[in-house]
């Protein structure tokens, strides 16, 4: 992008870590100058850019791209195979999260502690200490209002989604999933409480 002498709406958005919608207001409002091409594409010139950067102090254009922030995922599954399918998942696509995996519910109060996720994905029917309680715990702890859950369950029944959503869950997911589903489900979740990935989309299929 450094040597366009004409820049996209994505080739500005992708610099600001901002949307194309945020990028349209900008031009909308008249903060950022654009002319549309005969196809009615909105186009910025270096130069305007330059400016426009230079004047609302963000990273000049030669600027290294900032890499997209990571947020903490706490994956708690009895299941082995769950948590390395999901794993394995985020691997591949280069998600920037930093991971930790729990198996029962007693693991993960101490992961939680230790690593203060900002989003758990949690199974209800664990041993020992199930996901309601889990859950209940993560929602009475005041370090960890802003934690966000996504509960995943091969008991999907009205009676559990309800308490689940009660005890304080954002979203839920039956199993068996597709990861992309659950990676998806996780970005809602994430955006929602004001914490998105910002320049990172994990793709739908």
């Amino acid at each position: 992008m450094n040597y366009k002498k004409l820049l996209t709406t994505g080739d500005v958005a992708s610099h600001c870590q901002v949307s194309y919608e945020t990028v349209s207001n900008w031009i909308k409002s008249g903060k950022l100058k654009s002319h549309a091409t005969p196809g009615r594409h909105r186009r910025i010139s270096r130069e305007d850019f330059i400016d426009f950067l230079g004047a609302h102090d963000m990273p000049p254009l030669d600027a290294p791209p900032s890499r997209p922030e990571r947020r903490r995922l706490l994956l708690v599954d009895d299941e082995p195979a769950i948590l390395n399918l999901i794993t394995r998942y985020f691997q591949r696509h280069e998600a920037p999260y930093e991971l930790r995996t729990a198996n029962d519910g007693f693991e993960a109060g101490l992961q939680m502690a230790r690593f203060r996720p900002d989003l758990v994905v949690l199974d209800l029917m664990m041993p020992h200490v199930d996901g309601f309680r889990v859950c209940k715990l993560i929602r009475s702890n005041p370090q960890m209002c802003d934690t966000g859950i996504l509960v995943v369950t091969g008991y999907a029944s009205d009676e559990n989604i309800e308490k689940a959503m009660a005890e304080g869950a954002d979203r839920w997911l039956a199993k068996p999933f597709e990861p992309a589903e659950l990676a998806q489900q996780i970005e809602r979740i994430l955006t929602a409480r004001g914490k998105p990935v910002l320049g990172h989309t994990i793709p739908s299929r």
